[in-house]
């Protein structure tokens, strides 16, 4: 006789998601080297970088991002900012990492 005893992992995969909330037009940008500085700000911490490649700046956030947990579904997001002259940040995307797993039921014999 086989007994249902715990759950293994099959398969897991991440995907991501990014939204865009602001324009760089629309702010009053802080630069440095002629470029402006992007801030991302995570649980891990936080990076400020001097580049006017958003897709860098996209990349850092992907990575920056790290959920944790042991659930089939266990999501992070990393928030990137612009800095202002004002001294003050400005919000410009939020990038949300989910990490997905896929259970299969372990049987064994009693």
């Amino acid at each position: 006789m086989r007994v249902k005893t715990h759950l293994i992992v099959t398969d897991q995969w991440d995907e991501y998601g990014v939204k865009w909330c602001g324009k760089i037009a629309d702010s009053n940008p802080l630069f440095k080297n002629n470029l402006p500085i992007f801030v991302i700000i995570t649980k891990q911490g936080r990076v400020e970088l001097n580049t006017l490649n958003l897709k860098e700046v996209e990349k850092v956030a992907k990575r920056m991002a790290f959920p944790r947990g042991r659930g089939s579904i266990t999501t992070d997001k990393a928030y990137i900012y612009i800095k202002e002259e004002n001294g003050g940040e400005k919000i410009m995307g939020v990038v949300e990492r989910c990490h997905i797993r896929k259970y299969a039921p372990m049987f064994d014999e009693v």
